[in-house]
């Protein structure tokens, strides 16, 4: 048997919430690439009025939570990615409404995100893809200002989150791969090293929009389909040259873990030639949450053979970028 490797993806809708799995505020996308956050910051009525003389820094103004704020937008000048975001508001003359609205943007961001822990005078909160801490800041004049820095945490690029990867993962080797390449490659920036995967498109959040795949015999096109959470639900592989389509479904349990897959093979006049049902069971995992053991339960169905039945044990070994 054979399985195909598609990682390519076609967001639902663009009308879409920001990516609940991004560093974001307020709906706005704070990763990526600087244009991607300039046009949320736009579409949000922020303003952009300058720069610092190094090109590291974007400044603009906005409304944050109902206040009139600054924000500073820090990036890595040779990929102009985010680096990380910083919101200021105030100053305040007294320390009687600096309290109040302290406890006001406190509010405001558990009710997005969860509770803050609290050290000394900062707050913090960490989840797997932001790190945010708001402080108070003293400034020369006696007046004081809050403050609020957004640190992006995890790969802007979701070609591995797609395929159920946690954390900023590099190299990915399986024993027994069904569906999946033995040898898995992502950069530092989370996208899947294939060289035949071309003509790539993402859309703002990191998802691939489309791509082609390098056959022996010109081109395959590839689309994925998610749910409103961002979940990969369809992948597709079209080759018009061969007159094969590829198409794989995939259901989640509880912890957003790939529970089924299912994968049909139709013929030129779209009759299904092959059908592989596949579910995992996940045994063992690493420190990151990722499954290093699995059990899966394989179900083979060609046309003009009897199905058949088998499982198989699956073992990896993922290594993570620092």
């Amino acid at each position: 048997m054979t399985f195909l490797l598609l990682f390519v993806a076609q967001t639902v809708c663009a009308q879409q919430p920001v990516d609940p799995r991004s560093a974001h505020v307020m709906g706005i996308s704070l990763e990526g690439p600087l244009d991607s956050v300039r046009l949320s910051l736009k579409e949000h009525d922020f303003t952009e009025w300058g720069q610092s003389d190094d090109g590291e820094d974007y400044y603009f103004r906005g409304n944050f939570y109902g206040f009139r704020a600054k924000l500073m937008v820090s990036i890595a000048v040779e990929t102009r990615f985010v680096n990380s975001a910083y919101v200021t508001i105030g100053p305040y003359s007294t320390e009687k409404m600096l309290e109040k609205n302290i406890q006001y943007f406190l509010y405001k961001m558990q009710q997005d995100y969860g509770p803050f822990s609290q050290r000394d005078d900062s707050w913090f909160y960490m989840d797997d893809f932001s790190s945010i801490k708001l402080s108070v800041i003293d400034n020369q004049n006696g007046s004081r200002e809050i403050g609020i820095f957004i640190l992006p945490t995890a790969p802007y690029y979701k070609d591995a989150l797609c395929m159920g990867l946690r954390n900023n993962v590099q190299e990915v080797v399986t024993e027994n791969a069904v569906a999946e390449d033995q040898f898995m490659h992502f950069n530092g920036h989370g996208q899947i090293e294939n060289p035949d995967l071309i003509e790539r498109e993402y859309d703002r959040y990191g998802y691939l929009l489309h791509a082609k795949m390098k056959e022996k015999d010109g081109f395959s096109t590839v689309t994925y389909s998610y749910d409103q959470n961002y979940r990969l639900v369809k992948r597709s592989l079209t080759n018009e040259a061969a007159g094969i389509t590829y198409v794989n479904d995939y259901t989640y349990n509880d912890q957003d873990e790939v529970l089924t897959q299912q994968q049909k093979v139709f013929d030129k006049d779209k009759v299904c030639m092959m059908t592989v049902n596949m579910r995992n069971n996940y045994m063992t995992r690493d420190d990151n949450g990722n499954w290093t053991t699995n059990s899966l339960s394989l179900t083979y169905w060609e046309k003009g053979t009897k199905t058949q039945q088998v499982t198989v044990l699956q073992k990896r070994t993922l290594t993570y970028w620092e």
